[in-house]
């Protein structure tokens, strides 16, 4: 007997109009489950909070987006979150929150990531009985500090059907730390998004497509080549590195280059102007600040090499972002780097200086090496990492017939 279309509702704290790695995933997942007709539904449950923690009131309780996604708030109390954690940790209503559930009335209800503990528990609480628990958790080692969220984290492992890791790597870490059962824990990453230039160039096989990026003759001379960098700008993206690190580099460039910062400020924009002022490079590092998905897309279409180098990466979505529309990447061993980056990408020892120094020089000034290295990751990117073959495998995970392998 076929199975009956499902209505599939997301928790997570923050979603439009702030979209970050999370929240973009989310979003893709439902443009692709809309497409398929074992769905009936898709609905996102979060909160009038824009990261990290600002409370918009004005923000609609629930709004239905031109493609078809359905979107419930909640309210907190206090408006104003501590600045304590990354989730704005107040008092939500359970009644309120059980109101969008009676409303959207799910057959799935799938926690993305972690931290906001109190709309998974009383989601749990309220339809334990009626709907499939997903939780895909994007694992960290947590301090000391946060010890109280691993108790958190286990119980929610427990009580869901199944818990999903983005990487084999992550899928150890959360087994051991959370004790995830193995019978219910898969591994399933998340995809690339394909802009309007990538998807124009996927049409074309791969063995006939212009290096990405190509510029040659004048264009060379006229035009700096770009490094471009993406992550919130704070400590743990660690553009601060990177600029110290582009520095080392510079002395070997042969040519003009300007690095990119881009991402909203998460405490770390006014450190990271001081430092370049501090090397005098005004102009030649630009902050760029928050961007839409559509500068967003241009930029990483004008970029001749992606690099980031972040304390730790669950996935790094952004990496394949980048590679999807050409571009090599340059990063190094942190969280599930070396797994993700099969291809198309130098992965140096985790904040080795000196050699990712001399690989930015490397690919700088070597154009064939840069090219090859971005045909590369944008066939690899495309091949491996589309949101249809992630949105496929979810669709498994959500049928309640089947039974975990």
């Amino acid at each position: 007997m076929a199975n009956t279309p499902l209505r599939v509702l997301f928790l997570t704290p923050y979603f439009r109009p702030y979209l970050g790695g999370i929240e973009r995933a989310i979003e893709q997942l439902s443009f692709q489950m809309q497409q398929s007709a074992s769905i009936e539904a898709v609905g996102v449950l979060t909160t009038k909070y824009s990261f990290p923690r600002h409370p918009h009131p004005t923000w609609a309780d629930e709004e239905t987006g031109a493609d078809g996604i359905s979107i419930f708030r909640l309210s907190g109390f206090p408006s104003r979150a501590l600045p304590l954690y990354a989730v704005p940790l107040v008092w939500f209503s359970p009644f309120r929150l059980k109101r969008h559930l009676d409303e959207f009335k799910p057959d799935v209800i799938h926690f993305v990531g972690d931290g906001w503990f109190w709309g998974h528990l009383w989601a749990w609480f309220w339809y334990r009985r009626r709907a499939r628990f997903v939780f895909t958790p994007s694992y960290h080692v947590l301090p000391p500090s946060r010890w109280w969220l691993k108790p958190i984290n286990a119980f929610l492992c427990r009580i869901a059907d199944r818990v999903v890791a983005l990487t084999g790597t992550e899928a150890k870490s959360v087994s051991g730390a959370y004790r995830a059962h193995k019978d219910k824990l898969t591994v399933i990453g998340w995809g690339a998004s394909l802009g309007d230039n990538a998807l124009e160039n996927a049409s074309v096989p791969v063995s006939t497509r212009e290096a990405p990026h190509r510029k040659t003759g004048e264009e060379l001379e006229t035009k700096p080549l770009t490094i471009l960098c993406v992550g919130r700008l704070g400590r743990h993206k660690g553009q601060r590195w990177l600029i110290d690190t582009y520095m080392q580099a510079r002395a070997e460039f042969k040519r003009p280059v300007r690095l990119v910062l881009v991402g909203r400020d998460e405490g770390g924009a006014a450190e990271i102007e001081k430092r370049i002022a501090g090397h005098h490079l005004q102009g030649e590092v630009i902050v760029t600040g928050e961007v839409s998905d559509d500068e967003l897309a241009e930029l990483y279409a004008e970029a001749d090499l992606f690099t980031l180098f972040s304390h730790y990466e669950a996935f790094g979505l952004v990496f394949l972002e980048a590679m999807v529309h050409g571009a090599p990447v340059l990063t190094h061993d942190v969280g599930a780097n070396k797994e993700v980056l099969g291809e198309g990408a130098v992965v140096v020892d985790r904040f080795d200086q000196d050699t990712a120094a001399s690989e930015m020089a490397r690919l700088v000034n070597d154009d064939e090496a840069r090219w090859e290295l971005g045909r590369q990751a944008q066939r690899y990117a495309l091949a491996e990492f589309s949101w249809t073959a992630v949105a496929d495998k979810y669709l498994e995970v959500y049928q309640p017939t089947r039974t975990a392998a």
